[in-house]
C-alpha cells in the first residue's frame, strides 16, 4: 500500500511538471486559453495538497504537544486528484437519483462543426449552454412520446454538457442518462420501451438545436439555411439502442 500510494504521488508530481514547464509556451500557441479562469485553474492544481493552497494545522487538546498540519485540496476542475474525488462523489449523488426497478441507457447528442465557432464566441456561453442542455430534455420527450402516440406522456433524464472532446477540442455535445420508458400520468402507469428511431432522433434534435440557433443567432440565416440542406437526414445522435 505504501508503494502505491508513493507511485501515486510520483504520477502526480510528474503531471504538475508538465504545467510548470510548459505552460506559458502552451498558452502562448493556443491564445483561447490564456485567460483569467484558466490560470486559476492550473494555480489551483499546482498548488493542491500543498501548504502554498493553505492548511490546518491540529494539536491535542490535552497536552498541546504533537502538532498535526493537513493540507488543503483545491477542489478544481484541472486536478486529477480533486477530479477523481468529484467524479466518484457524483456518481453518487446521479445514482441516488435513479427510478429504482427501471432501466437506464446513454443516449448521445452532437453539434455539428459549423455551430462551433458561434457557440465559442456567444457573449453568454452559460445561458447558452443551459439552453442547449434543456434541448434534450425537449428532443427526447417528443421522440418518446411519438413512439407511443401520446402527447402526454412523461420521461425521465438527466443530462450533462461537455464542451470539449477527447482530443481536447472545442466540440460541444450532450451525454443523457435516459430511462428507458414514459409515465402514463392519466393511468399512473410506467410505460417500458427498448427501441428508439435513430432516423426520427436525427431529425427531431436538428429540428431542436436549429431552433436555439435562430434565437440566439438569428442574423445567421445563410447558415440555417445551409445547415438544413446539406444534413438531409438530420444531425448525428446516438439513442443508446444497443448500449444499457
Amino acid at each position: 500500500l505504501e508503494m502505491n500510494f508513493k507511485g501515486i504521488k510520483n504520477k502526480l508530481r510528474r503531471f504538475k511538471s508538465l504545467f510548470e514547464e510548459h505552460w506559458e509556451a502552451f498558452i502562448g500557441r493556443h491564445p483561447r486559453y490564456n485567460t483569467d479562469y484558466y490560470h486559476a485553474e492550473i494555480k489551483k492544481m499546482l498548488t493542491c495538497s500543498s501548504s502554498a493552497g493553505g492548511f490546518a494545522t491540529y494539536q491535542c487538546l490535552s497536552c498541546g504537544k504533537g502538532e498535526h498540519k493537513v493540507n488543503f485540496s483545491c477542489k478544481g476542475k484541472a486536478c486529477p486528484q480533486c477530479g477523481k474525488r468529484y467524479a466518484r462523489e457524483s456518481m453518487v449523488k446521479i445514482a441516488a437519483r435513479l427510478f429504482p426497478g427501471v432501466t437506464y441507457r446513454q443516449a448521445v447528442l452532437t453539434l455539428p462543426a459549423q455551430l462551433r465557432i458561434p457557440f465559442y464566441n456567444h457573449p453568454n456561453p452559460s445561458h447558452l449552454y443551459s439552453k442547449f442542455m434543456g434541448l434534450a430534455q425537449a428532443c427526447f420527450e417528443e421522440l418518446i412520446q411519438k413512439r407511443f402516440n401520446n402527447t402526454g406522456y412523461k420521461i425521465a433524464t438527466i443530462v450533462f454538457i461537455h464542451t470539449h472532446g477527447r482530443n481536447g477540442h472545442y466540440n460541444p455535445h450532450l451525454h443523457v442518462i435516459l430511462a428507458e420508458g414514459a409515465l402514463d400520468p392519466t393511468h399512473s402507469e410506467w410505460k417500458p420501451f427498448q427501441h428508439l428511431s435513430l432516423g426520427l432522433l436525427r431529425l427531431l434534435w436538428q429540428k431542436h438545436l436549429l431552433a436555439l440557433v435562430e434565437s440566439e443567432f438569428g442574423e445567421r440565416q445563410g447558415l440555417l439555411n445551409e445547415l438544413w440542406t446539406q444534413y438531409p437526414e438530420g444531425f448525428y445522435a446516438y439513442p443508446g439502442n444497443d448500449q444499457r
